[in-house]
């Protein structure tokens, strides 16, 4: 898809302040919702540069006259009470644009957010709790995945209800949301897991020979003190078992594309219910924004939760939780990427561990293209000799493989300077 677009305006002075910047572009289809995408332009002199849709672009400005290309296909603008107007032609097909100007970056801000209902779909349709800018951090809670609270209150259906959606303003279709997880801290002190194993985990054979017990004890308490999780009524044999506490969030998604409606009990390439038990305090999640504002949701809190979630429930119990948000623009990695202390993560998901595991390299292998400019045979021989894999989910009908680099494989080698 090739682009010419010319723009008119009033000055090269008004070109210099205000062309100079980015720009949100609707296209107007032949749909009841435009397309929205990040424009972004700049000045220098006589010289135009900028990018579109993640494409560089570059024309000139001539008096009042502004010109520039993305390929050949021309498309026109006047500039009318602050906003561009015109036609875009991709190939044979013309179509109508506009494009308002988008304000400055904001100081941040921290908003204490006190949830009084909860969401068990991700969707674009669903009206966000509270609108907030890149740079800001939001403290707020959320529900165990049966939708009971701190106080043991039933407050949601079950099924992993969710905290949000969060409009994040200035997150545009082809940007990445940068979303930061300050503090993830249990607040009550019990948890109740599942106490079988994962029908996709276990041979057929061994399956149908297995005998679970029906009146399983699988209520958890937690000890905040002592920083560990044990059964309220053990078995004997596990009388002496505890596991360490690891509070991690099951679910950080953005609204999925489209007019899709998911339920929280899935993850895709939008995120959502991932129950990787790596997104947990201090990690960063990068998601693709595929909607107006990203619309962010979080929930489904586990105390712990060894890889997979194997027994289908981990330790599931409420939450308190902090996050910070950012955003990529024009910058779209098309999957969930999470970055810790020590790894850089891709996180595949798809319908199958296969699938999954393809996404999972893939992204790596483009992220150290983006961010190293690492050649394939380069990148090859650092994630041939460094890159681990962790079964990350294996519930719902996607299944998620994480493919982790640790940052000191990559300590020596020097970072590509970001792009402008």
């Amino acid at each position: 898809m090739r682009v010419v677009l010319t723009f008119f305006a009033f000055s090269a002075a008004w070109a210099q302040s205000d062309l100079s910047g980015g720009w949100k572009l609707r296209i107007f289809q032949q749909t009841d919702r435009p397309d929205v995408t990040r424009l972004s332009l700049r000045v220098d002199g006589e010289k135009l540069t900028g990018w579109w849709r993640g494409r560089e672009l570059e024309g000139t400005v001539a008096g009042r006259a502004v010109e520039f290309k993305v390929g050949k296909d021309p498309a026109k603008a006047l500039l009318e009470g602050g906003e561009l107007k015109g036609e875009i032609t991709f190939g044979d097909r013309t179509v109508k644009w506009s494009a308002e100007k988008l304000p400055p970056r904001q100081p941040p801000r921290t908003h204490d957010f006190e949830p009084t209902e909860f969401q068990l779909y991700f969707a674009s349709s669903i009206k966000p709790v509270l609108r907030i800018q890149p740079g800001d951090t939001v403290r707020t809670w959320g529900v165990d995945a049966g939708g009971v609270d701190r106080s043991g209150k039933r407050r949601s259906p079950g099924g992993n209800p969710q905290t949000g959606p969060f409009f994040v303003e200035g997150a545009l279709p082809g940007d990445t949301l940068v979303v930061r997880l300050n503090q993830v801290r249990i607040n009550r002190d019990w948890a109740r897991s599942g106490d079988s194993i994962m029908r996709n985990a276990l041979e057929p054979w061994s399956l149908g020979n297995l005998k679970w017990a029906e009146d399983f004890g699988s209520r958890w308490k937690l000890d905040r003190d002592k920083g560990i999780a044990y059964l309220e009524k053990p078995t004997d044999r596990l009388k002496n078992f505890s596991v360490p506490l690891r509070p991690m969030l099951g679910c950080v998604g953005v609204a999925p594309p489209g007019e899709s409606s998911i339920r929280t009990t899935d993850s895709g390439r939008f995120g959502g219910n991932m129950d990787y038990n790596e997104i947990r305090e201090g990690a960063t999640l990068y998601l693709p924004v595929y909607h107006e504002g990203a619309l962010l949701f979080l929930g489904d809190g586990h105390a712990a939760q060894g890889d997979g979630e194997l027994t289908g429930d981990a330790l599931e119990t409420s939450m308190d939780f902090e996050f910070t948000v950012d955003i990529l623009p024009g910058k779209q990695f098309g999957h969930p990427l999470a970055e810790t202390d020590q790894f850089l993560i891709s996180i595949g998901i798809a319908g199958s561990l296969q699938d999954a595991l393809q996404m999972a390299t893939s992204g790596m292998l483009r992220w150290l293209d983006r961010d190293y400019k690492l050649s394939p045979s380069e990148a090859a021989m650092v994630m041939g000799f460094a890159v681990k894999y962790d079964i990350a989910d294996l519930v719902g009908t996607q299944v998620s493989i994480a493919a982790k680099l640790p940052k000191a494989a990559l300590a020596k080698l020097e970072k590509a300077p970001p792009a402008p």
